[in-house]
């Protein structure tokens, strides 16, 4: 029931607040595309942020979380917020980008978070932490190109993450994604299609930094069954494949990686004839689909989870070869 209260709390905060920032973006012309006349408010995340920072607040007149795993992860993740509103303001360089990413990452490992796989030394687990977490969150940045996307999928990977988490009993993660999955649900009302704001990189860079902590923080196995271990990247492999697509078509066609470009996944989908809304339910079905291949590894024995990530695999193989030959004119 608590949880439950949690998520309506952000819910209705985020519904709340987005309207005000939307206000704000606009009243000091803080739009994409910048100095346009049909520019739209782009610091939505600070709603986000908000409703869901003041959800997590509330649940602590009802639930007793660690200290300072509450605390690493409220200050690592301010710092990851500051920068994306930087970034919306002034379009950081993205080497000044990676360092305040690493900012925060390393001050969230400061706090003792970082994975404690426990066949493998700690400077390995650490060096895992800090690649995990500065790929998810550019891999999150990078999504959020199209009205409604990003939103719908953190709601979608969020949940997947939470039905385990509630298995495991694992509440610090369930409070955590509760209030996540709130706060994304009261925004998408205004960034689904034609979308009346964005979340920016305010919003992407917090959300996908947080998915990533909370991915690494639930625990998957027990040491019978390593394979799950892998449960994290299945249950990222959206966003880590379109990063990872999104780098290949960039080399092939000798573009810098961090230039802007029309070869997404989504935005492939539109290039084939799909509409914006279509584009983001094939995204959002497909996300699904990952969901519950990510529960279904979560609980399953070896052969069993095997066979999911070979059946993951092949979609993804066929579904790059297919999108693959789409020609983007840009």
């Amino acid at each position: 029931m608590i949880l439950f209260c949690i998520t309506l709390c952000s819910f209705i905060l985020s519904l709340l607040l987005t309207p005000v920032t939307i206000k704000i973006s606009a009243r000091f012309n803080i739009l994409k595309p910048a100095k346009s006349e049909h520019g739209k408010p782009c610091i939505g995340g600070i709603s986000i942020y908000i409703a869901f920072l003041a959800a997590v607040l509330f649940s602590l007149f009802f639930i007793k979380l660690p200290a300072i795993k509450l605390s690493g992860v409220i200050l690592s993740s301010f710092i990851i917020l500051l920068l994306g509103l930087i970034d919306d303001i002034k379009d950081l360089r993205p080497l000044l980008k990676i360092a305040g990413e690493l900012l925060g990452i390393f001050l969230l490992i400061f706090f003792g978070f970082f994975t404690k796989i426990v066949f493998i030394p700690g400077w390995i687990n650490i060096f895992i932490t800090v690649i995990w977490l500065l790929f998810i969150t550019n891999a999150f940045n990078l999504l959020d190109i199209m009205d409604g996307l990003t939103s719908g999928l953190v709601i979608i990977i969020s949940s997947s993450l939470l039905v385990i988490a509630f298995i495991n009993k694992d509440i610090f993660s369930c409070v955590i994604l509760t209030a996540l999955i709130g706060a994304h649900t009261g925004f998408l009302r205004y960034n689904y299609p034609p979308a009346r704001v964005y979340m920016g990189d305010t919003g992407s860079l917090f959300s996908g930094f947080l998915l990533a902590i909370i991915a690494i923080n639930i625990s998957y196995a027990p040491m019978e069954r390593k394979i799950a271990l892998l449960t994290p990247i299945l249950a990222m492999s959206l966003p880590i494949y379109d990063t990872l697509f999104l780098i290949v078509m960039r080399i092939k066609k000798k573009k810098p990686i961090f230039n802007k470009t029309g070869d997404h996944f989504a935005l492939r989908l539109i290039a084939m004839g799909c509409s914006i809304k279509k584009s983001i339910w094939i995204m959002y079905f497909f996300s699904m689909f990952l969901a519950f291949s990510v529960i279904t590894v979560a609980f399953s024995k070896n052969l069993i989870s095997l066979i999911v990530f070979a059946v993951v695999g092949l979609v993804f193989i066929l579904m790059g070869k297919r999108i693959g030959m789409v020609n983007i004119d840009e």
